[in-house]
């Protein structure tokens, strides 16, 4: 491997592993508040906070081959 900027042999690896993460958080369900209306009136509206706060968690890697260059610290 030869660097692109200066020509050197002296190249050095490295593994970058990069996790990112998604959350998805539920929030006041107007539906299940509606229907409690219906069902049970003014106190069947509390029946939309059923759930509230619970999510979905999903995380993603990826890794990736990084090269620097020992004399001049080209990174590519």
């Amino acid at each position: 491997m030869i660097c692109p900027r200066c020509g050197s042999n002296h190249i050095t690896s490295q593994v970058i592993t990069e996790t990112t993460s998604n959350e998805k958080v539920k929030g006041f369900g107007w539906i299940k508040a509606c229907i409690g209306f219906l069902l049970f009136s003014l106190p069947g509206v509390l029946c939309g906070l059923c759930g509230m706060g619970k999510g979905r968690r999903s995380t993603k890697t990826s890794s990736k081959v990084e090269y620097t260059c020992q004399n001049c610290g080209n990174r590519f």
